[in-house]
């Protein structure tokens, strides 16, 4: 059936055809530059994630804030130079190349950075964890929790002004790339948006207990050594797999509320850590964190490694613990970097299961348990 220049036109924008999709095909095709340009303003985005009842104290500055610790955390795993490994996840690093994400030097004073604070609610709400030692006791806890919930927000809202671009990418190309444009960008806002929902749902329970609103909701398991941790990294993921490779939910389905898992792995006084939080009525995360420790306590290390490679960018290695591993260790964190970064992709069960590629470098304390 053809579409009329008065008929909505078939993308969806509400839009008459006339004004949308008609004639896109000998549009001028949107550029190297443009991409480049939006990624950037894109990614410097400025808000202030504090709970709401705080906003009137914000300072307005907004400022370059660390989601893992610099004076602590990256000090401790950066070469002679103050520079650790990282990945570079902008459109520019990403054409350079050739649609590889690899580990690249990256300053101490950028890793791991985003415009998600005012300077005053960066020093109030995360002094607990930059200016005292790691206790892990639930305001620490919680501070580890709030920062990573606010960057993963920070860039599902920047994922929708992706797909607000991409829409318009398809300028150029013929109906059939446009359509399969279009669709792939209406799938991708919906989930983003699905996500963006979830996330915000965490972050009021987060803002109520930071204002003492409530309590006891949360649960942490901490596991830490005696030396810094070779790999930093703060995140957040509803995973669907655990370490044995069986299915705990299945996020395809839009209709379930996926249970989200906060994990942070850092350094403090020389000592190593790895945080992680969720919801104490997240069932299917407990399913997750005790397939974990189900594992021998010499095989967690490298659990580890393919979890935070496996499933996290935001990701910073010790150049020195890097130059140590051998090709093969390299080329198994390079596939997991690599995982999950093409949508056409299934989804891969066993990402998380040993396959024999063992790491060391970290020899685990204690674990212990929060509030289970």
């Amino acid at each position: 059936m053809k579409t009329g220049r008065n008929d909505k036109c078939w993308c969806g924008s509400g839009k008459k055809f006339k004004r949308c999709h008609y004639g896109r095909e000998n549009e001028t095709p949107v550029s190297k530059g443009e991409a480049i340009g939006h990624s950037q303003k894109n990614a410097s985005r400025k808000y202030c994630y504090a709970p709401a009842d705080l906003k009137h104290e914000c300072s307005q500055k907004i400022i370059n804030a660390h989601t893992v610790s610099k004076s602590s955390s990256l000090k401790e795993i950066a070469d002679e130079s103050n520079h650790v490994l990282g990945l570079k996840i902008n459109f520019a690093n990403i054409a350079r190349n050739k649609g590889e994400l690899i580990p690249e030097k990256i300053g101490i004073n950028k890793a791991s950075t985003f415009k998600g604070f005012c300077s005053k609610h960066d020093k109030s709400l995360f002094s607990c964890i930059e200016d005292r030692e790691f206790i892990g006791d639930e305001e620490q806890c919680l501070a580890l929790m709030c920062r990573s919930v606010a960057k993963e927000i920070y860039a599902k809202e920047g994922g929708l002004h992706t797909s607000d671009f991409a829409k318009n990418s398809d300028k150029g190309k013929s109906l059939l790339v446009q359509m399969l444009i279009q669709k792939f960008a209406a799938n991708h806002e919906t989930g983003t948006n699905a996500a963006l929902a979830e996330l915000s749902n965490l972050k009021s329970q987060l803002d109520d207990q930071l204002l003492g609103k409530s309590i006891g909701n949360l649960s942490h398991l901490i596991i830490d050594s005696t030396s810094p941790m070779p790999v930093a990294v703060s995140s957040i993921i509803a995973p669907m797999n655990d370490f044995d490779g069986n299915l705990i939910q299945d996020l395809g389905d839009l209709n379930i509320v996926a249970e989200h898992l906060v994990f942070n792995s850092f350094s403090s006084d020389g000592k190593g850590y790895v945080v992680f939080s969720w919801s104490k009525n997240s069932t299917k995360v407990l399913t997750f964190i005790e397939s974990l420790l189900a594992l021998e306590p010499k095989k967690i290390f490298s659990a580890l490694i393919r979890f935070f490679f496996g499933v996290a960018e935001n990701t910073f290695i010790s150049p020195i613990w890097w130059d140590s591993l051998s090709d093969e260790q390299k080329d198994k964190i390079n596939g997991l970097i690599m995982s999950g970064i093409s949508p056409f992709e299934p989804n891969n069960d066993n990402l998380l299961v040993d396959d024999g590629v063992n790491f060391s470098g970290w020899n685990i304390g204690s674990i212990r348990k929060i509030n289970f």
